[in-house]
């Protein structure tokens, strides 16, 4: 519908969990994994910058729990600990990813970690982007509400979202936030009115309210 520097890359930051979810999703369905899978803090998980949910090394929750961090708190330790149940290591996991962005037409896209943490190798496109959104919604319609979650609870913790356009703008039902310095402000926003859905794709705002705005 409207475009603006649709192909310039750009750093995902955290929408690179979309990624991870996609990936994740489709082991779900080919049956390598189960929402009841445990998902174990490892050592390489452990030592991932903030956000994170902080376990201790060997501390697990299951699969089911972990995507919901993954998505509504953006945990880089979760990413990580997803990563290595599903693909027995970082590495292998993230040639998943590059795999399906080659399949989904994600040209300008390449995949270095599992959860967006600073890496100037590690780029995408507003283009790229839309085309993953869509290929979530369409192929994976049983994993929706894990978008459009406002909180998530591990133990006696509460995590809510980064997400503000949830609560905020009518209709709004997803999907991801991302922020590191090098990238500024990203969302890949979604909203359902009268049964028409649309996503938004924002990359490189000065700060959450611009970046509202914009989406």
């Amino acid at each position: 519908l409207y475009a603006e520097d649709p192909d310039a890359q750009w750093f995902p930051a955290s929408l690179t969990k979309l990624m991870t979810a996609y990936v994740t999703f489709q082991a779900l369905k080919a049956g390598t994994v189960s929402p009841d899978t445990k998902v174990v803090c490892s050592q390489e998980a452990r030592t991932q910058a903030p956000t994170k949910l902080g376990l201790p090394v060997g501390g697990a929750i299951t699969l089911d729990v972990a995507l919901k961090v993954l998505i509504v708190k953006s945990a880089n330790d979760v990413a990580v600990m997803i990563a290595e149940t599903v693909a027995r290591s970082e590495q292998a996991f993230v040639a998943r990813m590059n795999e399906k962005a080659q399949r989904l037409g994600m040209t300008r896209t390449t995949f270095t970690n599992a959860n967006g943490l600073p890496d100037e190798r590690q780029v995408t496109t507003a283009r790229d982007l839309a085309k993953l959104a869509r290929a979530i919604i369409v192929e994976f319609p049983e994993h929706a509400d894990l978008f459009s979650s406002i909180k998530v609870q591990v133990g006696k913790k509460t995590m809510r979202t980064h997400n503000s356009l949830l609560v905020s703008l009518p209709g709004a039902d997803g999907m991801k936030t991302g922020f590191i310095g090098e990238s500024g402000y990203n969302v890949v926003a979604s909203a359902t009115r009268d049964g028409r859905k649309i996503v938004a794709v924002v990359l490189g705002e000065s700060s959450v309210a611009s970046r509202n705005a914009r989406a």
